[in-house]
């Protein structure tokens, strides 16, 4: 591929020349740059617009941009953040980099997760330059979304804030107030290896293990009581992921371990769910004989919330209307996004994104017009934010 073209200016040619960029993680495929090509495009894009930039890449070949449009003083600073990376290539239908459009469509891989967004919130950036405001305009074009979310972590190590942010994941244009965190955990119940013909001296780990699995569906089956709105999906949850034990049939297995993903709704902690766990193992060890048992939690990420009457999400919602003459609706999502981690260190936000399907799938497409409303959307938003 031909260098990239870095004077584009139309939005949708931008999205398309993101698109054609291979930035999926490294290790699913042949990819074995990471983000740096990419990251160098849009770099060399904002240089050419003489648009202050810095590169954050605390882990090799995972960097992150950071463009600044600086305000001349006293007002309020809105980040746009948007991921890089995409998904594997392997197993798209067709050409997942060619970025072509039909329909009203652009189709590749990550044309809505999210170069699309990623694209609007480039323009913007760029036409802010123009405006003479107040406060900064700032794009955070992120690394490893998909996987671990490093490049917002490392932007917001590096000390980069604002008072607001929009975040252009896929949406359907719907605004994302809220959404769920999770907590990984690992339980280890712990058994006595001995030969398979003695029962005498061998306790059955992976048997063992049993008990705790039935009280984890129990478990499960209760979480739906603390939806805060009654709805299911807007509930906590937990599953067991894996389960791994025994080392061969003829022997009695000392351990089995079993990893559980726990999603968490505001107001719960690692804490407050490892406590969870406890009461239960606790329980089993004090009725089930010969029951032992370690527990640690893994990962963690925070669940991200802010009111719909925020002031925040009341200037997304007018802009969207101006500019599509349709109200979006404001609701809560179940997946995870880097929004969570902003929220975290006090700046307040929003994920709202363009018209997208087939994220993840063998054919991703995001709505062409719905990308220039959003563009247009997000340079109005910090016209009016950051103008005082």
């Amino acid at each position: 591929m031909s260098t990239p073209d870095v004077t584009i200016d139309d939005v949708v040619s931008l999205a398309q020349t993101l698109v054609q960029i291979d930035s999926s993680t490294p290790g699913s495929g042949s990819n074995t740059a990471g983000e740096t090509t990419i990251a160098r495009y849009i770099t060399a894009w904002l240089q050419h617009r003489d648009i202050e930039c810095h590169w954050v890449e605390e882990t090799p070949g995972r960097p992150s941009v950071i463009g600044v449009v600086r305000g001349s003083g006293g007002g309020k600073s809105l980040m746009f953040n948007g991921h890089t990376d995409t998904v594997t290539l392997q197993g798209y239908e067709g050409n997942p980099l060619s970025g072509h459009i039909t329909d009203g469509r652009l189709y590749g891989r990550g044309s809505a997760d999210m170069k699309g967004g990623l694209a609007a919130a480039m323009t913007a950036l760029a036409h802010a330059k123009k405006l003479n405001l107040r406060g900064d305009v700032i794009l955070a074009a992120v690394a490893d979304e998909e996987c671990d979310s490093i490049g917002t972590e490392q932007v917001l190590a590096a000390g980069w804030r604002a008072d607001a942010a929009l975040i252009a994941e896929p949406t359907d244009f719907a605004i994302i107030n809220a959404h769920k965190g999770y907590v990984l955990l690992e339980v280890d119940i712990h058994g006595v290896a001995a030969h398979g013909s003695r029962a005498d001296l061998g306790v059955d780990a992976i048997c063992k293990a049993g008990y705790f699995l039935v009280e984890l569906d129990r478990y499960a089956q209760s979480l739906p009581e603390l939806s805060p709105t009654g709805v299911k999906l807007d509930a906590p949850n937990v599953h067991a992921g894996i389960i791994r034990g025994g080392a061969e049939i003829n022997s009695y297995p000392s351990k089995c371990t079993i990893s559980i993903e726990r999603r968490t709704i505001a107001g719960e902690t690692t804490e407050s769910v490892k406590a969870e766990f406890l009461t239960i193992l606790e329980k089993l060890a004090s009725t089930v004989p010969d029951f032992a048992f370690d527990l640690r939690t893994t990962s963690y990420r925070p669940p991200y919330s802010i009111a719909p009457d925020h002031p925040f999400v009341n200037l997304v919602v007018d802009h969207a209307v101006r500019t599509t003459g349709i109200a979006p609706p404001i609701k809560s999502e179940t997946y995870w996004t880097d929004m969570a981690l902003l929220s975290e260190v006090g700046i307040a936000g929003v994920i709202w994104g363009p018209k997208g399907r087939g994220l993840h799938s063998k054919e991703e497409s995001v709505e062409v017009e719905s990308i220039r409303q959003l563009a247009d959307s997000f340079l109005a938003i910090a016209a009016s934010f950051c103008a005082d």
